[in-house]
């Protein structure tokens, strides 16, 4: 596994806990902003994953 691989999903389990905590008090903005690049994070660490086994197989 990449590493830019793994700083993308260790940056993004944080930054959506983060974002959960900032929404439950009160900064619903920062929140929210937060939350979705959280999640951006973690789609991208899961399609660098994905091609990655597609290349192994190859």
């Amino acid at each position: 596994m990449s590493p830019l691989t793994l700083a993308f999903a260790g940056a993004g389990l944080p930054g959506f806990a983060l974002g959960a905590y900032f929404s439950a008090t009160g900064k619903a903005e920062m929140g929210v902003i937060l939350m979705g690049l959280g999640l951006v994070f973690q789609v991208i660490s899961l399609v660098r994953l994905k091609r990655a086994k597609q290349q192994g197989k190859q």
